[in-house]
């Protein structure tokens, strides 16, 4: 049997299942993340009601009337056959597309009809000159139309300034079908990999997001929404779907433009700042929203997508990061890219990279090279954090340390207490309002646990750190109740026992 997956069309066996053709085509899809099955293409254009009808001087959007269903069953037969076809006749009060041959039987009835009705016609009564007519102006007339809704089949929905420049030497370049999120909704459904497949069936497992090349910083913030590959949906609605993983996050204004159908957007103000939102239905501009990019593969996985559900996601151009890496690595991950590596800083093998120029994907993608700035690996440190358990801490000390805007972050060094084998980090007050009790210690702050103060006492926001169990305080020196527990050190242990007042820590997130 044939089916689609993901737009590319490939042979089954008789009897495969989802996770066979996934399989087979090799598709994306990342375990758990959303599926969506279209029984089949006739199945899905039965229920579109809107089409696209691109002249030579410009685009029309009819939409079906869904009283004349002998008239739209007509055109959804037939309207390719319309392609390619010419304006044969305007008036002020009409303009006429067409003709092609019909089963269609005529009426001689006059009839009155409205501006911008769309009207099917057998002109001089015969069938084997069917046209479709746009109504300009409210009239009556005798179009020898079919004995069903006054031969009107659809009315004018988009392109009327395109309809009102018609002459008869125009003419239609393409006819397509529009698709919409009902159009999908009534053709799909979401499966489990063990679905046994049709002939004919599609089936979509990822959608592909192109990066607005005006909104760099946007992007990045996009690709840090997507991190382990997926979009989590934490709203939707009719018109959109929005990610609240950074909200909070302030961006600048980049590119701001309307809001079509597969737009993503970053909110750069106000009330959510920091959401990633991506349209199932067009909006008009607003200041408040960035363009991220926009969808390239896979509407119709979008549009069935359900709060809580992830969606499997890439990117073009993919993420490029070296922060994190060594100088070797980050030479070899360049080099299978094909981008130019220059090595800053520290340049031995073993530095560690923790900053990158250009630091944004898209402009990396552009210039094709790169230059990465090494520091020593006892600057280095590893760490696991718990944002289930300590949300708002966890948050906290993403946002400080840089954490949210680069694959490492970094601390500077307070006070190296060595008597007491801690370290202790200051607060960022601005950003440490809020900071309710979570993760509490229990009997004792184990060795190598980041804690956090919190709003039980007067000092919101110090992180410390201890090398040694302590069962009477916290490392910022506040008791149990006043401690986050919000992660914990898993590598670069003497590095910690070596820090001094003033120095600077940089931390990467273990996955």
């Amino acid at each position: 049997m044939q089916v689609k997956v993901n737009n590319v069309e490939i042979k089954l066996d008789d009897g495969s299942t989802i996770k066979d053709a996934i399989e087979v085509a090799n598709a994306p899809y990342i375990p758990g993340s959303a599926i969506a099955l279209i029984k089949g293409r006739k199945e899905l254009e039965s229920s579109i009601m809107k089409y696209k009808i691109q002249t030579t001087q410009g685009s029309i959007i009819i939409e079906l009337d869904s009283d004349a269903k002998m008239l739209t069953e007509f055109w959804k037969n037939n309207y390719m056959k319309f392609k390619n076809s010419l304006i044969r006749w305007t008036s002020s009060k009409e303009a006429a597309m067409g003709s092609i041959v019909s089963d269609l039987k005529p009426t001689n009835e006059e009839f009155l009809y409205d501006k911008w009705d769309v009207i099917v016609s057998l002109a001089s009564f015969s069938n084997e000159s069917t046209h479709i007519i746009f109504s300009k102006d409210k009239h009556k007339s005798i179009y020898g139309v079919p004995d069903e809704n006054k031969g009107i089949m659809a009315h004018v929905a988009g392109g009327r300034r395109t309809i009102a420049k018609l002459t008869n030497n125009d003419s239609i370049v393409d006819i397509e079908p529009v698709l919409e999120r009902k159009s999908v909704i009534d053709s799909t459904q979401v499966s489990d990999l063990d679905t046994k497949l049709e002939d004919g069936n599609e089936l979509y497992t990822y959608i592909e997001v192109e990066a607005d090349k005006q909104a760099p910083v946007s992007f990045e913030h996009f690709l840090k929404v997507i991190e382990d590959g997926t979009f989590k949906v934490d709203y939707e609605s009719n018109t959109f779907i929005q990610n609240d993983s950074l909200k909070g996050l302030e961006r600048d204004v980049e590119d701001v433009s309307k809001r079509n159908r597969g737009c993503v957007t970053l909110r750069n103000q106000g009330h959510g700042v920091g959401r990633v939102y991506i349209y199932r239905e067009s909006r008009i501009l607003v200041p408040s929203h960035n363009e991220v990019g926009r969808i390239t593969q896979g509407m119709e996985l979008l549009d069935i997508a359900k709060y809580n559900d992830r969606i499997t996601t890439i990117t073009s151009p993919p993420k490029i990061s070296t922060v994190g890496l060594t100088q070797l690595e980050a030479d070899k991950y360049l080099e299978e890219r094909g981008i130019e590596h220059m090595r800053d800083g520290v340049v031995d093998d073993d530095a560690v990279v923790v900053a990158q120029d250009p630091n944004y994907t898209v402009e990396i993608a552009e210039e094709n090279k790169i230059k990465t700035l090494g520091v020593p690996k006892e600057d280095f440190v590893e760490i696991e954090l718990y944002p289930e358990a300590s949300p708002s801490s966890v948050w906290y000390f993403r946002k400080i340390t840089g954490l949210f805007n680069s694959d490492v972050g970094h601390l500077l060094v307070n006070m190296a207490i060595k008597d007491m084998q801690l370290l202790m980090f200051k607060a960022v007050n601005k950003e440490a309002r809020g900071l309710i009790p979570e993760k509490l210690p229990e009997d004792k702050v184990n060795a190598w646990d980041i804690c956090v103060s919190n709003t039980a006492c007067k000092q919101v926001g110090n992180i410390g750190i201890r090398f040694v169990d302590n069962a009477d305080f916290g490392p910022t020196g506040e008791s149990f109740a006043g401690t986050n527990i919000i992660g914990r050190v898993v590598g670069g242990f003497d590095n910690m026992k070596n820090f001094k007042d003033g120095d600077t820590i940089y931390v990467k997130e273990r996955k």
